[in-house]
Formats: structure tokens, C-alpha cells, sequence
């Protein structure tokens, strides 16, 4: 969201939406146009302005579509008493936010049990199925959510440090094929082969259009399928996670706190956690993740795959498409 407005301004934009049948959603940190019946609004959009040689003609069959609905367990975190909800998508600073909106929900409580925002994590989550929700009708019905009254969040991340990340984190660091040899796609820590197989899986969800999916999923497809976007990305807040350069994140993750009324003491706990810590699932500065990104942008054919695997990611949240490099 731009540093010069305040978030009522965000609320409400007095641009015109360029195509039919869409309307002009709530501004985060980047303003997304969102469309009202179905992506290929959308794709019709993005392929008129955006002139590059990705997803056009062609091409576009060979790219992941956007925008497609896909169910998760527990991605929606509400605190009822500031009327915030977050949608919670994973390697975008999943597990904090999780920790946060669980302060939020019983500050009382957290504090009592000696709970630390930096050390939650998911299996051992203060507020399981306390403040945890499936989908966004449930928490509706549960709290009669007013958009006009309630503040709706979700965090995106560039999609080549969302990928690297995860990839690092889950194949590399943890390894989690040893306990569950499926995971990372069955390929343990073959780069080349994981990207191909979820790209297959992609492309597949979304040729049969079925909801559920498996770990590697949940971790690795688009964002724009999360958080119910395909029909309420208008009712958000989109802020941008940067790992390296957190700082305008944080400004604007404080300021829709602020905005809900959360009191300065609390705001200025939960800045301290964010800059003093990290959670256990953070690849920042780490050798698995410099490798994997040097070997993805390093290689044209991994780099191009992951341009159709994630490029509606990079147009709708307003992140930069890597160069496609020469040698291999």
C-alpha cells in the first residue's frame, strides 16, 4: 500500500477498471484488478498489456492459469475482537502471521502460557482449531463478517523467492521425503525433476479442477489459487513480503493493525517479535537457498519453467518476470 495514503484511501480507489465485468478491489501494497466471472477476464487483460513473449498465442496453453479455487485445512485465521481475518499461504510469512493472528485472538492467554511469536510452529500452534477456519463462509458464519467493518489480509511473495524458499526449506534443509518418500514429488533433492512433476501436477488441478492436494501443493502451487481469491481477491489487502528488505512489509502490516484499533503496546510487541527473530521454516542467508536459486536462474530451461508454472503470480501481485538467460 503507498506510504503516502492512509487505508481508507486504499478502500476505496477512484480508478475506472479497464475491462467488462470486473471491479477495481481494495489496494494493498499493490493494486489488483479482480474479475467477477471467472479468469478469462483476467487472462484477456493481462495478454493486452503486458507485451512480453509469455503466455500469448500459443503459449498460453503451456502456462498454469490463474485464479482457480483450491481448498486448504486451517488457512484462515480470524481475531475477532479487532475484526481482522487472515488468509495464511505457505512460505509467505505463513507462520508468523499464524503466530500473530493467535495473539491477537487471546493476548491474555498467549502471554500467560509464555508464548513467543517466533517459536510457534505448525503442529504445535497455540490457537489450533481455536481460531482456524476452512474456508471463508465458515468463518462468516460464525462472525456475520461486514467487509465494510472487518479488515481482510492476505501476504503475497515473489514467486522465484516463494519457490527457492520452500524448495530449500522442505527438500534441502528438512528432507522431508526421508519420513515421507512422496514428498518433494519423489524426487528428493533433484531440482530438474521436482519442478517438472509439479508442474505436471499444475497443470493437471487444473485441467480436472479438483480442490484438495497433497503437501508438496499446499507448498508450492500459485498463490492466486489461495485464500478464495477466485471470487473475493477484491475484499483483500495485499501486502508484499520481502525476506531481505522487510521493512515496508512491516509499515504496512502496522498500519492495518493500527486501522483495526490493536493498541500501540501491542502493535510494538508483535514489531519487536518480527526484527528480533526468525521462525524455524526461515531459508534467509542460508547455503541451500543461494544454491537453488543460482541453479534456477542459471539454467534457461528451469527458468522458463517457472515462469508458466507461476506468471499470473508475477502480473496479478505486481512482481518482476526473471530474465531468461542464454547459456544453460
Amino acid at each position: 500500500m503507498s506510504k503516502s495514503s492512509t487505508l481508507e484511501d486504499e478502500k476505496n480507489p477512484q480508478e475506472t477498471c479497464p475491462m467488462p465485468n470486473c471491479e477495481e478491489g481494495r489496494l494493498g501494497v499493490h493494486k489488483v484488478t479482480t474479475f467477477t466471472q471467472g479468469n478469462e477476464y483476467a487472462v484477456q487483460y493481462i495478454t493486452k498489456t503486458r507485451p512480453v513473449n509469455y503466455c500469448v498465442g500459443d503459449g498460453a496453453s503451456k502456462c498454469v492459469p490463474p485464479l482457480l479455487p483450491y481448498k486448504q485445512r486451517y488457512r484462515f485465521k480470524v481475531a475477532a475482537k479487532y475484526k481482522l481475518l487472515g488468509c495464511v499461504i505457505e512460505k509467505n510469512f505463513s507462520t508468523m502471521l499464524t503466530a500473530i493472528l493467535c495473539f491477537l485472538f487471546d493476548e491474555d492467554r498467549f502471554r500467560q502460557n509464555k508464548r513467543n511469536l517466533t517459536t510457534e510452529y505448525y503442529h504445535q500452534r497455540f490457537c489450533q482449531n481455536l481460531n482456524e477456519y476452512e474456508s471463508l463462509s465458515a468463518a462468516d458464519s460464525r462472525f456475520k463478517i461486514d467487509i465494510r467493518t472487518w479488515s481482510m489480509m492476505a501476504i503475497v511473495r515473489d514467486p522465484v523467492d516463494r519457490f527457492v524458499s520452500g524448495f530449500a526449506d522442505k527438500c534441502l534443509r528438512e528432507q522431508v521425503w526421508k519420513k515421507f518418500p512422496l514428498r518433494c514429488n519423489g524426487c528428493k533433492t533433484n531440482l530438474t525433476c521436482f519442478m517438472e512433476r509439479e508442474y505436471k501436477r499444475m497443470m493437471q488441478r487444473a485441467a480436472e479442477f479438483r480442490r484438495l492436494g497433497n503437501f508438496d501443493d499446499d507448498h508450492f502451487f500459485p498463490q492466486s489459487w489461495r485464500c478464495e481469491f477466485s471470487s473475493r481477491l477484491h475484499d483483500y489487502y495485499v501486502l508484499k513480503f520481502d525476506t531481505f528488505d522487510p521493512s515496508g512489509f512491516i509499515d504496512d502490516l502496522c498500519l492495518i493493525l493500527r486501522q483495526s484499533n490493536v493498541s500501540e503496546p501491542t502493535i510494538n510487541f508483535i514489531k519487536t517479535s518480527i526484527t528480533s527473530g526468525r521462525t524455524t521454516h526461515s531459508t534467509k542467508d542460508s547455503k541451500e537457498r543461494s544454491e537453488t536459486k543460482h541453479k534456477l536462474l542459471s539454467s534457461r530451461y528451469l527458468t522458463d519453467l517457472l515462469i508458466k508454472m507461476y506468471y499470473y503470480d508475477f502480473v496479478l501481485f505486481g512482481f518482476p518476470i526473471p530474465e531468461v538467460e542464454v547459456k544453460n
